[in-house]
């Protein structure tokens, strides 16, 4: 166990801490928005090239789309001057032009989405476009009768002039000729004068074909009038549905589709005229101020240097006041020192003044009936004067050997004090824990008084490296503690054991025990759970630091009611560290 002081922050140097941990929040929270505006308007800007491509690209789709609007509408009148080849020009116009006005509201370069009025505008468009082009369908439908027509009346007109009667009549056959010109030049381009004509030759060749005594030329005169009719009748709806074409305005729908587009771009262009002018003004704004922040910089460093060259000019003042700040330091850790001598002395004072009555009651006892017999023995021998038997002499040797045992009882007990309290804390020596514990015993006889029963349980232990009389201490700290938390009746089980390269002494006591909070702080200097007067609270802090000093640890486990075991493991071989040999040093310590 180690117990540290966690010294407490003072009020000022927590604001301190406060106030700087909320100037770096704020400096890195300005730096960071400074970033971030500066990362917004390159964006902005850099937005502006791709805007410009896509640009070029939808300009580039809105021409093709008038483009194609244009062969479009030059196919649609070509088609019908050349019936053959036009249908499949105008197919091919046709297809272009779908395509173009798709690609308009398509793919990225699509003007769809961009805003509220180009949607409007290219949805008016689409629909102009749409229209365009299912009426394109019905007009290839009727272009194509139109074709199949021409191709009917021009064979018809062949079968015709062929006809031996029709040749043999010259004015019949140039009739016929010229309602065949007609007619064709009807089909490609209709005209009022066109169609009067149409009809006078029509009913000429009919009077004709009436007159005419072959039927066969009569039903082939009929036939091509059939033809003529039906091919006016096409080319009279074909000119309906170009007019219809006529009132369709997809390039006017186109033009506005432009119009709104060039506005949105305008407003794309205006924007990022802005943002590059806020940029220039930002950018002058960050000079200025990292000017500022230079100027206060070169004043700083300016500071600085006036520091430097005062606290150069204060060097040698500084080494004087470190020395006499160390040697101040140096004489308050000699008088901490003193102080703790002092403070342990004291410890050991009271200790001792409590063995004290119990150390000459045991003195005492041996003394009392060896000073007894010795009495007797004297009384005797005045009493027998000359005549002293064998038997008499028996008596006295049994008297004489109580004596002796009785000296020899005083004497081992005073050399157990004088082995207990030797300065030898200095010295590390080879001991035996289980002789170690025996003397402790023997020191604190009195204080186990006749209800504390002690069990020891030894095992073979080798000899440690140690001081031993600091061990000692120990033994007899713990052994005065269980005796005291018994209150003079209980049992102390006493075992030792080797356990790889260490030893265990564990001391268990059958007392009252501890709550938590109490095992939590009896290695603390100063704690004590006795009343004012009683007990220092050095006693256990002290058996910690020399067991900590010998490498070893000190284990408590304690149950209210159920007693306590302390468990102290040592290395066989260990490094005593000793700071002091000073007798005040030597403390014998008796009580928590």
């Amino acid at each position: 166990m180690n117990f540290m002081a966690n010294p407490k922050k003072t009020p000022a140097i927590d604001g301190r801490s406060r106030g700087f941990t909320l100037q770096r929040m704020l400096v890195i929270l300005a730096v960071s928005l400074a970033l971030s505006l500066i990362v917004f308007l390159l964006w902005k800007m850099l937005r502006n090239p791709l805007e410009t491509g896509l640009h070029v690209i939808r300009l580039e789709q809105i021409d093709s789309a008038a483009k194609a609007d244009v062969e479009l509408n030059q196919q649609i009148l070509r088609a019908r001057l050349a019936l053959e080849s036009g249908a499949r020009d105008l197919e091919l116009a046709r297809d272009r032009f779908d395509i173009a006005q798709s690609a308009l509201s398509s793919g990225q370069a699509g003007l769809s989405g961009l805003n509220d009025e180009m949607d409007d505008a290219l949805q008016a468009y689409r629909l102009q476009a749409s229209d365009k082009l299912s009426l394109l369908n019905d007009y290839s439908a009727r272009l194509a009768r139109l074709a199949q027509h021409f191709s009917v009346m021009r064979v018809a007109g062949i079968s015709v002039l062929n006809a031996p009667v029709v040749n043999e009549s010259e004015s019949l056959r140039k009739r016929v000729m010229m309602l065949l010109q007609e007619a064709t030049a009807y089909s490609l381009q209709s005209s009022p004068e066109n169609a009067d004509l149409i009809n006078r030759l029509g009913g000429e060749v009919s009077e004709a074909a009436e007159q005419l005594d072959n039927d066969a030329a009569r039903g082939a005169l009929r036939h091509l009038l059939e033809t003529v009719d039906l091919l006016r009748s096409s080319r009279d709806e074909l000119q309906s549905l170009i007019a219809q074409f006529d009132s369709i305005e997809t390039g006017i729908a186109l033009q506005s589709l432009q119009a709104a587009y060039e506005k949105h771009f305008q407003g794309l262009q205006d924007t990022a005229r802005r943002y590059r002018q806020t940029l220039a003004v930002y950018a002058v704004a960050l000079l200025l101020a990292f000017g500022l922040i230079a100027v206060r910089l070169r004043s700083s460093f300016s500071a600085l240097d006036s520091a430097n060259n005062e606290l150069q000019d204060t060097n040698s003042n500084l080494e004087e006041i470190v020395n006499k700040r160390t040697q101040a330091l140096s004489k308050a850790l000699d008088d901490l020192k003193m102080q703790q001598g002092q403070l342990i002395q004291s410890e050991k004072m009271a200790s001792l003044g409590q063995m004290v009555a119990g150390v000459a009651h045991e003195i005492n006892t041996p003394l009392g009936y060896a000073s007894s017999n010795v009495e007797i023995i004297r009384e005797s021998i005045q009493e027998m004067g000359q005549e002293v038997d064998a038997e008499s002499i028996e008596e006295f040797d049994v008297l004489l050997a109580d004596v002796e045992y009785g000296l020899n009882q005083i004497s081992e007990l005073v050399l157990s004090l004088k082995d207990f309290s030797r300065v030898d804390r200095s010295q590390s020596q080879l001991f035996d824990l289980n002789a170690g514990i025996d003397t402790a015993l023997k020191i604190c006889n009195n204080q186990l008084k006749d209800g504390v029963n002690v069990e020891r349980n030894y095992a073979e232990l080798p000899e440690i490296s140690c001081a031993p009389s600091q061990l000692n201490q120990v033994f007899l700290n713990l052994i005065n503690n269980a005796a005291q938390a018994m209150d003079g009746h209980g049992l102390i089980q006493i075992t030792t054991r080797q356990v790889g390269e260490n030893v265990e002494v564990a001391i268990r006591d059958s007392g009252s025990g501890m709550d938590a909070d109490t095992r939590a702080h009896i290695f603390e200097p100063f704690f004590t759970t006795k009343a004012v007067g009683k007990g220092t609270g050095l006693g256990l802090s002290i058996v910690f630091r020399i067991i900590e000093d010998h490498g070893g640890t000190i284990e408590v486990e304690s149950e209210l009611g159920k007693g306590t075991e302390f468990v102290v493991r040592l290395p066989v071989k260990s490094v005593v560290k000793v700071a002091d040999v000073s007798p005040a040093n030597d403390v014998v310590l008796l009580g928590e």
